[in-house]
């Protein structure tokens, strides 16, 4: 997906949470009125049935608005089982296919959005992916709060990918990684995206902050993630003349995985020297 097709499936996305909004009010407004009115008019005066099949032709077209939402949700989540399995193709046809039928609530559409973001940013076409992303984060009315949060982060990946590090840092704002609504998945993902975001920015003391608990964490992480969270917050230890920690730190991210393919692979500038082991630092008092 390119990011013409992205600000396109936005705006038909936009266009049609608009028509919903204009449609949702009258259709239920025509059900209330036909019910009552059939209920209060004698059937002598022949409007009873009028106004009975009015409200009925009115109800079976939210039901059917209601089923085509239902098959979005459904597309979405089935999206999701072609993501994990590695089949993006399958999973981007069906996603776009979903969000280009038209729908009454917005809940399915999101997450079929926000999906899609997951798909385009796998495929690394970040530009497109953050422009899906800021569609969920400002058309967020019905989306689950986990998947807003979640959202933010990928964004925040995206910004990070282009070299924009101030957006980053304000996409994921909102989040803190002690925020005891966030679950352990979702802090696993927020703390990489987070220290790279405060490294870029020069923000070390808020990056070394609370160090062995985000030591920790990061212990949780697989080989290449667990590594970026250990060069970084030897980076932010160096910066603040911790020397002792900062060896630890570099020593450990070393052992995790190779720093320089890191570097690549997460758009890291080499701004600064590798940390070096002295020889009188000791691993256990920095541990």
């Amino acid at each position: 997906m390119t990011l013409n097709e992205a600000k396109a499936l936005v705006k038909r996305l936009r266009r049609h949470f608009y028509m919903a909004s204009i449609l949702r009010m009258p259709i239920l407004t025509l059900v209330a009125i036909g019910l009552l009115g059939s209920m209060l008019l004698n059937e002598a005066q022949g409007h009873a049935n009028a106004l009975w099949y009015a409200a009925m032709f009115a109800a079976l077209l939210w039901i059917l608005l209601t089923v085509f939402s239902v098959r979005q949700v459904r597309a979405a989540n089935q999206a999701s089982a072609y993501i994990a399995s590695g089949r993006l193709d399958l999973a981007e046809e069906q996603l776009k296919s979903a969000l280009h039928q038209f729908s009454l609530y917005r809940a399915g559409k999101l997450l079929a959005c926000h999906n899609l973001a997951v798909v385009v940013h796998g495929r690394k076409n970040y530009q497109a992916a953050a422009e899906l992303c800021d569609a969920v984060i400002t058309l967020h009315g019905g989306v689950s709060r986990s998947v807003g949060r979640l959202c933010r982060i990928l964004l925040a990946d995206c910004r990070l990918l282009l070299g924009d590090s101030a957006s980053a840092l304000r996409a994921i704002e909102p989040l803190s990684l002690r925020d005891p609504a966030l679950s352990l998945s979702e802090q696993m993902m927020l703390l990489p995206i987070e220290l790279r975001c405060q490294i870029a920015m020069g923000q070390y003391e808020s990056a070394w902050e609370s160090l062995a608990w985000k030591v920790r964490l990061a212990e949780l992480l697989d080989a290449p993630k667990a590594s970026l969270v250990h060069a970084l917050l030897a980076r932010a230890c160096q910066a603040a003349g911790k020397t002792e920690e900062a060896s630890f730190l570099q020593r450990r991210a070393d052992l995790y995985h190779d720093q320089k393919e890191l570097a690549e692979d997460y758009n890291i500038p080499q701004d600064s020297a590798p940390v070096t082991p002295t020889a009188d630092n000791n691993a256990d008092s920095a541990s």
